[in-house]
């Protein structure tokens, strides 16, 4: 899967030392946005969430339904994603683990939770998405989709573009063992949503691992299944990236979450 720099770049506009978050005309229910940048990255925000996006369905990897809204009063970290991804998102999803097994680990669970959202409502269904978890031996963190319409209506919100195009030719699925027929262009975004359901913060890039070369930083199904590109951007992630620590530096600054090491 690939990244739309472009609209990257659109999405964080810098003006002398304070990033701001601008409308775009492909996502118009996106609000303009300005903040400050984090001390470790990416950009401070506060906007409400409106109830028109809290109230959207959607249901997470054991068929559960739920709204971002039934989160409310818990600190949400927000990636997108998709199973069928070769190039980037199973390195997202291994930050993800780490994060959510960090936060079990602390005893945070009931207050803190991290929420890798489908781009890929045809596929991404409820027992694809348990599949996939399963991979990682691991349930630390939700793994969610919706229908194409509610996961287009939030990721738009949030300024998240993403386009299906036609897949490149030798990608096998590694579920089904067939030709993976589309894929899906988007950008890859990470997101602090408060406890009262405001947006808070916003970083933009590949994930980096935190130790690409162990045999445990992906699941041996995901790591078959890179593609070259996907194999080079787990051990040197194109850039920009983040890292766990990027998002534990954010929930400690905004909402004083001491969650790193």
């Amino acid at each position: 899967m690939k990244r739309s720099s472009l609209i990257l770049a659109g999405l964080l506009l810098v003006a002398g030392v304070t990033p701001a978050l601008a409308a775009q005309s492909a996502t118009p229910s996106t609000p303009p946005l300005s903040g400050y940048a984090a001390k470790a990255g990416g950009t401070i925000i506060d906007a409400p969430i409106p109830s028109s996006i809290l109230n959207t369905p959607l249901f997470d990897q054991n068929g559960k339904a739920f709204t971002l809204q039934s989160l409310q009063g818990k600190t949400v970290i927000l990636t997108d994603f998709m199973t069928t991804c070769s190039d980037i998102c199973p390195m997202t999803s291994a930050n993800m683990r780490e994060m959510g097994d960090r936060i079990a680990k602390l005893g945070l669970s009931k207050s803190v939770v991290g929420l890798e959202l489908s781009i890929d409502a045809q596929r991404d269904t409820a027992p694809r998405l348990k599949a996939y978890q399963n991979l990682f031996g691991d349930s630390s963190w939700t793994l969610a989709s919706g229908s194409d319409a509610n996961l287009k209506k939030i990721w738009a919100w949030f300024g998240v573009y993403t386009k299906v195009v036609k897949a490149d030719a030798g990608i096998t699925d590694w579920q089904t063992g067939k030709p993976v027929t589309y894929d899906v262009d988007h950008d890859d975004v990470v997101i602090a949503i408060g406890p009262n359901l405001h947006w808070r913060w916003l970083d933009l890039g590949s994930p980096q691992v935190t130790h690409p070369t162990s045999a445990t930083a992906l699941p041996t199904t995901l790591r078959t299944f890179l593609t070259p590109s996907g194999k080079a951007n787990l051990l040197k992630p194109e850039q920009p990236s983040w890292t766990t620590a990027n998002v534990y530096s954010a929930l400690n600054e905004i909402f004083k979450l001491k969650i790193g090491a």
